[in-house]
């Protein structure tokens, strides 16, 4: 009986969370007082670490002149706070890196977004790795996962690819992620050594040049055709990848251009709530001069997304 008690109790708990979610998901209020805090915690980040100072003053000023002249008034709970401030940064500086977040949401400060999408957590985000009809071997990523096993599972995944006689790297379905496994995986194409991007600080001053790693049996990547799908959606490392093998000659890139967000992103907390993931640091591509930051990266063959494999195959097995 206390069990048949138990059971129906749960059932009765799944029913009402599912039915009457507005139970389980309270927003926290808050204060005027708490709300003018925050935006001045803000705006004291943003002149101290945004990547752009002058674009800090602008994005600081429209925020306090919204907070002052009322604009902000609607905003009563953390929750729309962290939503609706954070657009208007987003908007204000056209940066689509700067962005609020909620510390009890996200388990802490950290620049890295919580992931829930089955296909970018299983295998580290690597869903693929298979040879195609005319031996041309077939990368699919879903992101760049900052984490030591996802070195390994891409290792493993290029060295099995490596005997194939072109290779395709498919991010048309690709997100962010980590820089270092981007250097990582760029390294197993070129050279060791070759510089692949320059990082400077918001006062323009170098504060690490990115190079190309030693990895082992890598040697039959270094010399095979190269092409790398991507579509609008690509964004942050996915792109840095493309656009650092492209600059560098190395790769083809077909599809679509992608967003254009280039810059290193950390995470300051704002208050006992409340953090800021803001970009910190510009990369600077030692081929152009610049990065792809506002602009995307542009493919050398531009075709829809859905096109991009087939033209791919359609190059590799060109005068089969």
């Amino acid at each position: 009986m206390i069990s048949l008690l138990k059971t129906q109790c749960l059932a009765w708990a799944l029913i009402l969370a599912v039915v009457f979610p507005f139970f389980v998901q309270a927003n926290t209020p808050l204060s005027p007082a708490e709300r003018a805090a925050s935006i001045d915690g803000i705006v004291h980040i943003l002149n101290q670490q945004y990547v752009f100072p002058e674009t800090a003053l602008k994005v600081s000023a429209l925020l306090q002149q919204q907070e002052q002249n009322g604009a902000l008034a609607a905003i009563t709970t953390q929750e729309q706070f962290a939503d609706k401030v954070g657009a208007l940064m987003r908007q204000y500086s056209g940066d689509g890196h700067l962005n609020l977040a909620l510390i009890a949401e996200q388990g802490g400060v950290s620049h890295r977004l919580t992931e829930t999408e089955e296909r970018k957590i299983n295998n580290f985000a690597f869903e693929q790795a298979r040879i195609l009809q005319g031996n041309v071997g077939y990368l699919k990523l879903h992101k760049f996962w900052q984490a030591e096993e996802a070195h390994k599972v891409g290792h493993a995944a290029l060295v099995f690819l490596s005997h194939s006689d072109h290779i395709v790297i498919d991010l048309r379905d690709s997100g962010g992620g980590s820089p270092q496994l981007v250097q990582y995986l760029i390294s197993h194409f070129v050279p060791e050594g070759t510089l692949l991007w320059d990082l400077l600080d918001r006062n323009g001053k170098s504060t690490e040049q990115v190079r190309s790693l030693a990895v082992p049996d890598s040697e039959l990547l270094k010399t095979k055709p190269l092409y790398i799908l991507q579509s609008d959606g690509l964004v942050s490392a996915g792109e840095f990848f493309s656009y650092t093998l492209q600059q560098l000659g190395r790769a083809v890139v077909i599809g679509e251009t992608s967003v254009g967000l280039a810059h290193y992103t950390g995470a300051a907390q704002v208050n006992d709530w409340l953090f800021v993931r803001i970009p910190m640091y510009r990369p600077i591509n030692p081929v152009t001069g610049t990065n792809f930051e506002g602009v995307g990266v542009e493919p050398n063959i531009k075709v829809t997304a859905e096109m991009a494999l087939y033209t791919a195959l359609r190059l590799a097995n060109k005068g089969r």
